[in-house]
């Protein structure tokens, strides 16, 4: 396992302490507590800064559904959740170079088979 350092923070950890954080709250209080899905965006937001996009894109798509289902389209979890899912896909859009695939360049990929 390789440690990513961004600006002096262990994120292989910093991800490891906040998915504990997240599934004890899960367990605790159930999925549709705020406290859940606060915890959940927070993991997903670390998940990102990990290069661990594609987890972050599903989980964040899943805490956005119960959200929305449980505390509705304006409640500030779902808010929260939607902003972080839609501030990935922008950073995604700008920089497609950092992408969870084992390919890197699909395009190039295609051409070389």
């Amino acid at each position: 396992d390789i440690e990513i350092k961004l600006n002096g923070i262990n994120a292989s950890s910093d991800v490891d302490s906040l998915r504990s954080r997240y599934e004890e709250t899960f367990a605790k209080s159930g999925r549709e507590t705020t406290l859940t899905i606060d915890a959940g965006v927070a993991l997903a937001k670390a998940l990102h800064s990990s290069d661990r996009h594609i987890e972050a894109e599903k989980l964040l798509a899943n805490l956005i559904a119960t959200s929305r289902r449980v505390h509705g389209q304006d409640h500030h979890c779902t808010k929260s959740a939607a902003t972080a899912l839609q501030g990935l896909k922008n950073e995604l859009l700008e920089d497609p170079s950092s992408t969870d695939s084992e390919f890197g360049d699909i395009d190039g990929w295609f051409k070389s088979i």
